[in-house]
């Protein structure tokens, strides 16, 4: 096995784990494959800098072992939840931003992010799964997320990185 290359990576925020709560709150613990919690990882890891990921459906619907069908029923998911947004598809690439509640690449802003887009603040009820509402979703307000961005200053200037390559793969 060669040495890693990475030379990037990406941080997860606590609107990672909401996808997998909600997604259960709505369909319950069937259809397993179906829930996009793999899939918003896998394009969470496709970040690059303040770039939408060009997600190719073909190529990674090959990678992942999914029809293209069903990953495009997730992404119009995480769509319409807003933890992604589609910023056009053409010949079977959809560039997608990622919304920084979600995951960021460092030395990137998440302010300016979620500003493009309107993304909401998206993170885990006190309870979790306890909870009657799993998750908590703020909509967008440049206010909240500057408290966010002060908050958590320091993981958003020196965060914790996630890498997704052949030698470190999930």
């Amino acid at each position: 096995m060669s040495p890693c290359g990475c030379d990037y990576g990406i941080s997860i925020g606590p609107a990672m784990l909401a996808v997998d709560f909600i997604y259960r709150h709505e369909h319950g613990r069937r259809n397993k494959a179906a829930n996009p919690h793999l899939l918003v990882m896998k394009i969470a890891c496709l970040l690059k800098g303040d770039a939408p990921v060009c997600f190719d459906f073909a190529a990674q619907a090959e990678e992942l072992g999914k029809s293209e069908e069903e990953l495009r029923a997730q992404v119009v998911w995480l769509v319409e939840r807003e933890f992604l947004a589609l910023d056009g598809d053409v010949d079977g690439v959809a560039r997608l931003w990622v919304n920084p509640a979600l995951a960021f690449a460092p030395g990137t802003d998440p302010r300016a992010a979620a500003a493009r887009y309107r993304f909401p603040y998206v993170r885990l009820a006190e309870k979790g799964m306890a909870a009657a509402e799993p998750v908590v979703v703020y909509p967008y307000e440049p206010e909240l997320w500057e408290q966010v961005y002060e908050a958590q200053r320091e993981m958003f200037e020196d965060p914790p990185v996630f890498r997704w390559c052949e030698q470190h793969a999930l």
